[in-house]
């Protein structure tokens, strides 16, 4: 299977290419406020380089959050245009979960952890390395910090306590996005919005 993955949900603005259900090409950058220049460009160089054609793809696959409000409107928008382009679907894939399946956590049982503002994050729970119920906003010092934690910007918040970084990845989404393709594709992807949780009824 030949698919595309993006993720802009946060700072980091990535995209992959898996043909024949292996990632061939990775383009990932940290480039805060310029994901909307930029994607397309990754993505015309992706192809180019793998001399695909492309309406060789069988889907697009992109991180819906929680994250970035804008990151998340340009990737998935940006999808979409794709999508609705080459008549291919969607496969949506949750950002606390492209986090909890990059292969450098080595943990069973932890919490991810993403940044949203001021005092405010993401967590998801992860049991047996799969994740459990739906990801939540919540104060940042609601959360029990003996937990094994994986986590993404936020060292302000936790100071001097060191936790694994981890951010989200590209290929992780299309690795996902693969392993339950049957799952998470959408077909006619027309109202497909993003995971933003309203975080800021929170703070």
């Amino acid at each position: 299977m030949n698919i595309v993955a993006i993720d802009t949900s946060t700072d980091w603005c990535g995209i992959s290419l898996f043909i024949d259900g292996k990632c061939k090409e990775l383009i990932e950058k940290y480039i805060p406020k310029k994901h909307s220049e930029n994607l397309p460009l990754f993505f015309e160089s992706l192809i180019n380089k793998s001399d695909l054609k492309k309406n060789r793809l069988d889907a697009i696959a992109v991180s819906i959050g929680p994250g970035s409000f804008t990151g998340l409107r340009i990737g998935l928008g940006f999808s979409k245009g794709l999508a609705y382009a080459l008549n291919k679907p969607i496969v949506p894939v949750q950002t606390l979960d492209v986090i909890g399946n990059h292969p450098d956590v080595l943990y069973n049982n932890f919490l991810v952890l993403l940044y949203s503002h001021r005092n405010i994050v993401f967590k998801q729970k992860f049991l047996n390395k799969k994740s459990e119920g739906r990801p939540e906003a919540c104060k940042f010092d609601e959360i029990n910090l003996n937990n094994n934690i994986v986590q993404y910007g936020c060292n302000n918040l936790l100071g001097s306590r060191l936790y694994k970084e981890i951010h989200p990845s590209a290929e992780v989404v299309g690795e996902l996005a693969l392993r339950n393709f049957d799952l998470w594709k959408i077909d006619k992807p027309y109202s497909l919005t993003s995971n933003y949780i309203s975080p800021f009824e929170i703070g």
